[in-house]
């Protein structure tokens, strides 16, 4: 009777008006910060650099193309009250102490990729170097940046809740998403050169190398197979799922029609920031960079060096004082990204070890406490691996993403197909839905095998 009477003053009906569903978002934005990261500031302006225009059309496929994929798993758990590992129990297929085959193989892929992380530590100490450095080798100045970095994300996690987390994440995006808009409206590119990149061409000059690019841009770009999965982390430390109540009570349906449309709103704005965000840093990197390596000014960068080149852009127009303008921004694409990977990992193994019967998901304190230790020893892996892999930071950042593109998008993409035919009647999508996010898959996969033949290919 207690737990149904809480359960009963958590109810809150959804907002109509679209003010106040705006300012009910926030699980998206902390994906935003997620998603746009390393692949956008280092990868996107590499590939550019590299190919320049060609690819434009991939990038927009890979940032906005997930958006079914997004809201679908989102439903599902939004509406049950699941976790995503609660959720991944139903599907088909063997299991391991409660565990299904998608959820470990998952896990196993996501840990694999995880090197993108400590390839985005390097990168960010490596930013901070090049404004502030602090001993006169800049490899020890670096490896104290990656410690001092490590140290304010670890203290910056073990304290902050999700309401904390959210807004930290709200001011990054918004402090990068500045930088790179203002960029763009420095270069300025010709619409012949957009219209060029929307071709669907992998160019002529290194058809593998472009194939491998594509790849690539499917597993970094937009809600990627990583923050596909933790998202549902997010919407259920928002509270979405305890305004329902339980589906036992008067106007269960209808709350949660509501708040499935406040979901889409939060998943439409976090697919339009990222697109644009996204799209930006390709064409800034493909009118700044591509043009001089083209010209043998420059040979493509590597790292941070592609920040540093495209920071050029401010400091040719407006002085050196603006320099510092895009490299503000950098840092808070990388250091976004960095904490809400540490806090996604954090919250993915406790799930799985709650899953498995290994820790009590009803002891909220237990499971915080956790989800803490774990962060921290995750931040710590990426430290360890930053100090002693000597694989350049961007490789590792591109075959992270390469991996998570090749193996946890599909595994991710069947488990929500399976989970949105399988949400509850009364709130499961529409025919229309349906028939959208089947052509979303279609076209992921086929971007994945014509990149996978293409590499294959003589």
């Amino acid at each position: 009777m207690g737990e149904r009477q809480k359960d009963m003053k958590q109810i809150q009906a959804p907002p109509t008006r679209p003010g106040p569903m705006l300012m009910a978002i926030g699980p998206g934005i902390v994906v935003s910060g997620a998603v746009i990261g390393s692949g956008e500031l280092i990868n996107v302006p590499l590939q550019a650099a590299m190919f320049g225009f060609t690819l434009f059309w991939a990038v927009i496929i890979s940032s906005a193309i997930k958006y079914f994929l997004q809201i679908e798993i989102g439903r599902h758990c939004l509406v049950h009250n699941y976790t995503t590992f609660q959720a991944l129990t139903g599907c088909p297929g063997p299991k391991f102490r409660g565990v299904g085959w998608v959820g470990i193989l998952f896990m196993v892929g996501y840990t694999l990729s995880l090197i993108t992380v400590a390839g985005i530590l390097g990168a960010t100490a490596g930013l901070l170097h090049s404004l502030y450095p602090i001993a006169n080798n800049p490899i020890t100045s670096k490896n104290i940046w990656a410690v001092m970095t490590f140290l304010i994300a670890a203290a910056i996690l073990w304290r902050s809740s999700y309401g904390e987390l959210e807004k930290l994440v709200a001011l990054l995006v918004a402090g990068f998403s500045l930088s790179v808009v203002v960029a763009l409206f420095l270069v300025k590119p010709s619409i012949s050169n957009i219209a060029s990149g929307l071709t669907f061409s992998l160019g002529t000059i290194d058809r593998k190398a472009a194939a491998f690019a594509v790849i690539s841009f499917i597993g970094a770009l937009g809600a990627t197979a990583n923050d596909l999965f933790t998202y549902p982390y997010w919407i259920l430390e928002k509270g979405y799922a305890r305004h329902l109540g339980h589906p036992d009570t008067p106007g269960w349906t209808q709350r949660a029609r509501g708040w499935v449309r406040v979901l889409k709103l939060d998943t439409g704005c976090a697919t339009l920031l990222t697109t644009v965000v996204t799209a930006a840093y390709f064409l800034v990197g493909s009118e700044v960079l591509h043009q001089r390596v083209q010209s043998g000014e420059i040979e493509v960068p590597g790292g941070i060096e592609v920040v540093k080149q495209v920071s050029a852009i401010f400091t040719e127009t407006y002085g050196p004082g603006s320099y510092g303008l895009f490299m503000f921004g950098a840092f808070c694409t990388l250091f976004s990204t960095l904490i809400v990977l540490a806090a996604g990992t954090g919250r993915m193994w406790a799930d799985l070890f709650s899953s498995m019967g290994y820790l009590d998901r009803n002891d909220k304190q237990a499971h915080r406490r956790f989800t803490r230790i774990i962060q921290t020893l995750s931040l710590f892996a990426f430290l360890v691996i930053e100090l002693l892999v000597t694989i350049p930071a961007e490789k590792r950042v591109i075959l992270g993403q390469y991996i998570n593109g090749l193996v946890n998008t599909p595994l991710i993409m069947f488990a929500i197909c399976w989970m949105a035919f399988r949400t509850d009647r009364r709130l499961r999508m529409s025919w229309l839905t349906a028939t959208l996010l089947l052509i979303t898959v279609a076209v992921i996969l086929s971007c994945l095998a014509v990149g996978l033949y293409t590499q294959g290919g003589n």
